[in-house]
């Protein structure tokens, strides 16, 4: 696979205007600035803050988007995504501030200056690719946003970017991926600071049909002709074909406390560690029993039961939690705790360690970030056979996807290998199902399994899918639901974005309806 890369990369930061989160006051007047600029270092700046900024990632994917999947309960929190409640807006608006005020702008910068330069084509390349994936998970989670015209206060002066509709968005990802896809060639030049896929030219070509595939299929509901189109022509231009091929970070053990100029510890494995045990996330009852019922090999690399000495407990019990709860609203206290084989007393389990917390190897700050997998690629080509989007041999794709999903949780740090008996075991046992909608609902339930740290994802499959089937929180005695019982369809717009950016925000908001949670985007068609 790849060997970990250490990186000292600067602090990037462009004076470029973005959607419209900076103050416009301060504008760098020198416009050589960064003409010499390393593109290399750009690159990896950007990829490794996909998941090395603790901050937003704690806010956006583990409070949001992986509670309302959920996963995660347990975490004072989870309130925002697994009750549906606006406890801190700001938390809304880390996506929007994360993506906009960094990865964006370092990327129309290297998109700019290494446009049409001879020798740069394949970071040219790179950079629209990694501009799709940023920008296509700002419009999956906001609906318009603006596109054509942001990140353009530097190079064109606009301050003010209009809201583009999700639906021309769309239209030009696919564009800008066949564009980056047809110009990357071995003999462009080299793909300097690429810690995602090691400069690799093939896998990046195969990583952008991938995504082509991904946000394909998006389009099921809103427009499946051309969601046929767009994944036949992904299919047809070459997807991921082994765990070798997968898009991911490998990160180091450094504390997000050390400053952000060295590769630091993945973002989601730094707030596991930095709020263990009574502000602690904990596994819901609704994940951990389907990995149960599906007798999931992975329950026990997902999660661990743990004392707070550090005592592992996981092998004798694994529970999940209420999806909404808090740990301190599941009041009774675990008590002694016995060996079924031997009958002999193990630990006294207090009440604050009885639920599976995120496992030891999940919270390891060295644990990898999986951009795109070859499981994810394999269940998509699964749903495609289904469909006869482009593909055949359903059970083998999906075979093929649970195959290599069992097989790449082993790079987590410590983590222990499946056994190939145990994988086969876990395959044969969960076959697809006969009828056609079976078959997507098992192929979906297994791509949410799949996503497991990959909130944003699974979230947007989950709405594009309709699987799992996921049972809405009510409330209960201690909480109420702020939807009303109603699953988000998307995050609101940041605050500030009425105030700085009023004219083309309300545009927006009057052209794809109310700004809360329960307006679907386009392509979320009921």
């Amino acid at each position: 696979m790849k060997t970990i890369i250490k990186i000292i990369v600067i602090a990037i930061s462009l004076i470029a205007f973005q959607s419209c989160t900076d103050h416009f006051e301060e504008l760098n007047t020198n416009p050589h600035a960064y003409t010499d600029l390393d593109p290399g270092i750009q690159l990896a700046k950007v990829q490794l803050d996909l998941s090395g900024n603790r901050g937003p990632i704690w806010e956006y994917d583990l409070g949001i988007a992986m509670s309302t999947m959920q996963y995660f309960s347990g975490s004072w929190w989870c309130q925002h995504g697994g009750q549906y409640n606006i406890v801190n807006k700001s938390h809304w608006a880390a996506l929007w501030e994360d993506r906009f005020s960094g990865g964006l702008k370092n990327i129309q910068n290297l998109l700019e200056r290494t446009e049409g330069v001879a020798g740069q084509e394949n970071m040219n390349s790179v950079a629209r690719i990694m501009r799709v994936y940023l920008f296509s998970e700002l419009t999956d989670m906001y609906g318009d946003i603006p596109y054509s015209q942001a990140i353009k206060g530097f190079s064109e002066g606009i301050l003010l970017p209009t809201y583009d509709k999700q639906e021309d968005i769309y239209t030009d990802f696919f564009i800008e991926l066949e564009k980056a896809n047809v110009q990357l060639t071995g003999a462009s030049g080299t793909i300097k600071g690429d810690l995602l896929l090691d400069g690799d030219v093939n896998k990046w070509r195969k990583f952008a049909n991938s995504l082509r595939m991904r946000l394909g299929f998006r389009l099921t509901k809103v427009n499946p002709t051309e969601a046929k189109t767009q994944v036949e022509a992904a299919i047809s231009g070459g997807v991921m074909t082994s765990n070798d091929d997968i898009s991911m970070m490998i990160h180091e053990d450094i504390d997000y406390q050390q400053g952000d100029i060295e590769n630091r510890g993945n973002g989601r494995s730094q707030t596991f560690q930095a709020s263990a045990n009574s502000e602690g996330f904990r596994l819901t009852n609704t994940f951990v029993d389907h990995l149960k019922l599906t007798g999931d090999p992975r329950l026990f690399i997902y999660g661990g039961t743990y004392l707070e000495d550090g005592t592992d407990l996981t092998q004798y019990l694994q529970l999940g939690i209420t999806h909404g709860a808090m740990w301190w609203n599941e009041w009774s206290a675990y008590g002694d705790l016995f060996d079924p084989n031997t009958g002999n007393l193990v630990a006294n389990v207090p009440m604050i360690s009885k639920h599976m917390q995120p496992s030891k190897y999940i919270a390891d700050q060295a644990a990898p970030n999986f951009v795109m997998t070859y499981a994810e690629v394999e269940l998509l080509l699964a749903e495609a056979a289904v469909r006869g989007w482009g593909a055949t041999g359903a059970q083998a794709h999906y075979e093929a996807g649970l195959q290599a999903g069992l097989t790449h949780v082993s790079m987590y740090p410590g983590a222990p290998d499946i056994s190939q008996a145990d994988k086969d075991a876990f395959i044969a046992a969960n076959a697809l199902p006969a009828d056609m909608e079976g078959k997507i609902r098992v192929i979906n339930e297994q791509m949410w399994v799949n996503l497991y740290m990959n909130g944003l994802e699974s979230y947007s499959n989950f709405r594009r899918s309709g699987y799992p089937a996921l049972t809405p929180f009510q409330g209960v005695e201690w909480y109420t639901s702020g939807t009303g019982g109603v699953i988000p369809r998307r995050f609101f717009y940041p605050e500030f974005e009425s105030q700085v950016n009023p004219v083309n925000y309300q545009e927006a908001v009057d052209r794809q309806g109310a700004d809360d949670l329960l307006t679907r985007v386009w392509w979320d068609k009921e």
